[in-house]
């Protein structure tokens, strides 16, 4: 998650958890702290200068980071790959324009600049792919964490909020389906852990939506307020654990919490819902659809 601190604030630039959620790394400017979840303790600190992007690879000593730019060692438009353990570079990855965002699993490492999204084998680093893009400058993009499916959904349109899905582990990171998320651009998207289900929110941030892959279907739509909001993050639960929900950030400093029970109905009602709510309008059926989080919280504010 890259923040966008005031113009006079030296505080954290970027935070990102790992795969699983046992590690959180923080980028500020003075360099790189991770810190475990199940210690509460710094497990790893590199004080290297201004970092805007740090990205881990699970628990593993491999962590993927750009610079803000603020020294010539550090550019945006270098992406490096650090063993931690080894304290040494595994390989430092050019561009010619800033990099945006980055995203890894145990077999992609996607790096994603403003009209272009670079798909790399993890394992030799060799650039598989350039996927083309619309102008894309807060880098909105997520790949799944499941080694089989290996998703890559970013979006296919500056001005609407349509997306498109690549399976990147394909010979030529083949394009899945393109989804008509919302009508204005999307400002926040996420995969459940084995990329069957896509949320997306768009820059208005009052409607959350779900999509079931590979068909690229809208299954259910939330609604988390009359006023527009700036969603931040989304998550799912993980599979398996307590009672499936998604959550919902916004920069208001509120989560809200949304029940994915209704997914678990059996199949034939939830296959006609889902074709119904793809034949009738979002206008109409986000008015027949008025699901709203069954719970929100409020974080304290400085």
């Amino acid at each position: 998650m890259v923040l966008q601190p005031s113009s006079s604030s030296r505080g954290i630039l970027y935070l990102s958890f790992n795969q699983d959620n046992t590690c959180i790394a923080v980028a500020d400017y003075k360099g790189i702290k991770i810190f475990s979840l199940q210690t509460h303790r710094v497990c790893y600190q590199a004080d290297i200068g201004s970092i805007s992007i740090a990205e881990m690879l699970y628990c593993t000593s491999l962590l993927a980071f750009a610079g803000a730019g603020e020294q010539p060692a550090l550019t945006s438009r270098n992406l490096t790959l650090m063993n931690t353990h080894a304290q040494r570079s595994i390989k430092e990855l050019s561009f010619q324009h800033s990099v945006l965002a980055v995203r890894m699993n145990r077999k992609r490492l996607i790096v994603v600049l403003d009209k272009a999204t670079h798909v790399h084998a993890l394992e030799t680093l060799e650039r598989l792919k350039t996927l083309e893009t619309p102008s894309n400058p807060k880098g909105i993009c997520e790949l799944c964490v499941s080694d089989q499916s290996s998703l890559l959904a970013l979006p296919s349109s500056a001005q609407s909020g349509t997306l498109r899905v690549y399976d990147v582990l394909s010979a030529d990171c083949s394009l899945l389906t393109e989804i008509n998320a919302h009508k204005t651009s999307v400002a926040a998207i996420t995969w459940n852990q084995d990329g069957s289900l896509l949320a997306t929110a768009s820059d208005k941030g009052t409607v959350v939506r779900v999509h079931r892959l590979p068909e690229g279907s809208k299954e259910l739509t939330f609604r988390r307020g009359s006023y527009p909001a700036t969603i931040t993050s989304l998550a799912f639960t993980p599979l398996g654990v307590g009672r499936p929900m998604l959550c919902a950030c916004s920069i208001h400093g509120t989560i809200h919490f949304f029940s994915l029970e209704a997914l678990t109905r059996p199949g034939p009602v939830r296959t006609a819902s889902g074709i119904l709510s793809n034949v009738v309008p979002p206008s109409v059926s986000d008015a027949y659809e008025p699901q709203r989080s069954i719970a929100s919280v409020r974080l304290p504010t400085q």
